[in-house]
């Protein structure tokens, strides 16, 4: 009956607007949630993330932010994703009149950027899964299509990308995770180990000197990945 197909497509499309609501004010509460995550990793670090804190941030019972992640773990994934996404939206292929040296370098400088934005923000992107951490996975598409199109084969570009990713990760966390140590502190532990002293003679503990060590590990991996 005409009448009755009518009422039908109706009812259709009011089920559908209605889910479509629901979705939204959901996604709505899960990125109250995921924001409230970065927070709290902002204050207390990942270790000390619970969900009864979480819960009292946004105003919710513990056991209702299961709707929205089904674990701790799954929580975690998506504040790599923000971490990720914040830093790395607007992530563009390397242009041709750019080595890709420098471009991969630069995209390096800025996964460390994103990570240090948060205390334990390496643990927390090196641990995560590519869904739902897509940009991660986004991140190495991207790499892997900027280098081969430099000319780099293919299994090479993936062995850099993975090694400067790798070594970014590491990098990081020990960053984020030394002790802090005065220097008549480090001299004295040294004693016993006089090349060590020597090797690092020349680096002044009174100022950050990670920056510079980072991108000095970062040229040795990426020059010596082309070298024959």
């Amino acid at each position: 009956m005409p009448g009755s197909s009518t009422s039908g497509r109706v009812m259709n499309a009011r089920f559908d607007a209605k889910q479509a609501q629901l979705a939204s004010k959901s996604a709505d509460v899960q990125q109250r949630i995921i924001d409230a995550a970065l927070e709290l990793l902002k204050q207390d670090g990942l270790a000390n993330i619970s969900l009864r804190k979480l819960a009292g941030m946004v105003d919710m019972q513990a056991p209702a932010l299961y709707w929205y992640f089904k674990s701790k773990e799954d929580l975690v994934d998506y504040m790599a994703e923000e971490i990720l996404r914040k830093e790395f939206h607007d992530l563009q292929p390397r242009q041709a009149e750019e080595s890709w040296q420098d471009w991969l370098t630069g995209v390096m400088i800025r996964l460390r950027k994103a990570m240090l934005a948060y205390p334990d923000g390496a643990r927390t992107v090196a641990g995560a899964h590519l869904y739902p951490a897509v940009t991660l996975a986004q991140l190495s598409e991207i790499t892997l299509q900027s280098l081969e199109n430099a000319g780099v084969d293919l299994e090479i570009a993936r062995n850099i990308m993975m090694t400067t990713t790798n070594y970014t990760f590491g990098f990081v966390i020990e960053e984020q995770a030394a002790p802090t140590a005065t220097s008549e502190e480090i001299a004295e532990f040294l004693e016993p180990y006089p090349t060590m002293v020597r090797a690092l003679a020349h680096i002044d503990f009174s100022r950050d000197t990670a920056d510079e060590s980072f991108r000095t590990g970062l040229g040795y991996i990426i020059s010596g990945s082309t070298s024959k």
